[in-house]
């Protein structure tokens, strides 16, 4: 097996990058407004925990959750019952729509809560209960709803405060509208049945949240885990500390020269942290596997993700940042005045100007009167 020459495999010494965290201006500001937000004794409520895809997410709602359990680490150790935080990962559906039912299932399962599998209604009992004419359909919504129940008491009976769903726009796969709001009534539902506060941790779509129930919005909180953007010179700045923090991890192992190509680095991770350490992650196994001298911008061109993805992953982060941008109080006061029908509308962009004898468009008349319909006989005749 490949050794460092600190005698540590390349294995092992890829788990010791790959667990190093470090505190970057953008993250621990981000963790301050996170943890204001959750240990803030309001009603309950959902925190919506959003960014770009790779900038971090996970690794700061995890560094929360291990604040929480801290926190409530002694009376854990009195109360054995007491379970203050439960954590789950939403798993993307097989089929058309997110599955409650999986979830409910995953959950109970992580906590080890007894008889999960018996928490439905078995086709025996169906038999038994004929004027209900329960079909397959129904069966299955049995299940579900028995399994919600089962959460809900669980949450209960072990006073849960905090329930905390990493990739959580995963929630947001469904075939229709309607389902869609769905989901967030589902969210809401479980707040006040158990009184736990929900902290949704996922990409910006999940600000599609705000959308589509008042209620849910009255009762939520957006935290933003923002990129580092280049527009900004702090940004910048801050970037090229990032920089250099993993090169100074990185050259306990291998040589590494970064900082000289900031921008570089930069353009190539979009400004996410995440990415850019999964990337360097992959440089650093390379580099151990072949014996490489140095890591730098030539080296790392090899393992850089592709323009074309990069290009998709900014203009997902710009859309969702469009999206936090907050409406002037105009528009706000022209509503309350107007209603929804006289208020004006959003500006829209310039119409596209039509090419020469092309026609505006316009509904053209069917059919004819009966006056005009003789005097079209008369003309013709």
């Amino acid at each position: 097996m490949e050794t460092t020459s600190s005698q540590k495999t390349t294995t092992e010494v890829l788990a010791d990058f790959t667990s190093y965290v470090f505190s970057h201006p953008a993250a621990l500001t981000t963790y301050r407004e996170l943890m204001t937000a959750i240990s803030a004794q309001a009603s309950p409520r959902v925190i919506i925990f959003t960014g770009p895809t790779g900038v971090g997410k996970s690794t700061l709602a995890k560094a929360a959750c291990n604040r929480l359990l801290q926190y409530y680490q002694p009376q854990m150790e009195t109360e054995p019952d007491f379970v203050p935080v439960v954590t789950i990962s939403a798993v993307p559906p097989n089929g058309n729509a997110f599955s409650w039912k999986d979830f409910y299932i995953r959950l109970l399962t992580d906590q080890h809560e007894p008889l999960v599998d018996r928490k439905l209604l078995m086709p025996r009992q169906t038999s038994l209960l004929p004027e209900h004419g329960l079909g397959e359909r129904a069966l299955e919504h049995s299940v579900a709803d028995a399994l919600r129940r089962a959460v809900e008491e669980y949450c209960r009976r072990r006073r849960t405060r905090y329930l905390i769903i990493d990739e959580a726009h995963h929630m947001l796969l469904v075939n229709s509208q309607q389902r869609l709001e769905c989901q967030f009534e589902c969210l809401k539902s479980l707040t006040i049945q158990t009184g736990v506060s929900i902290l949704l941790t996922g990409t910006y779509r999940l600000l599609d949240i705000l959308e589509q129930s008042g209620q849910l919005t009255r009762r939520s909180q957006v935290v933003n885990f923002p990129r580092y953007d280049m527009r900004r010179n702090s940004d910048l700045l801050s970037f090229r500390k990032v920089l250099g923090f993993l090169e100074t991890e990185l050259s306990k192992y291998v040589s590494t020269r970064l900082d000289e190509n900031a921008e570089y680095f930069y353009r190539k991770s979009a400004g996410c942290v995440g990415i850019l350490k999964d990337w360097l992650t992959l440089c650093l196994e390379h580099a151990l596997k072949e014996k490489i001298a140095a890591i730098d911008a030539t080296f790392a061109e090899r393992f850089a993700l592709k323009n074309r993805g990069l290009l998709t992953i900014a203009e997902e982060a710009c859309l969702g940042e469009a999206k936090l941008a907050d409406v002037g109080d105009d528009r706000l006061a022209d509503l309350l005045k107007n209603g929804v029908l006289l208020a004006r509308d959003e500006p829209s962009l310039p119409a596209k100007r039509r090419r020469p004898g092309q026609r505006n468009p316009k509904r053209d008349p069917v059919g004819m009167n009966e006056r005009d319909h003789r005097a079209g006989f008369r003309t013709a005749a």
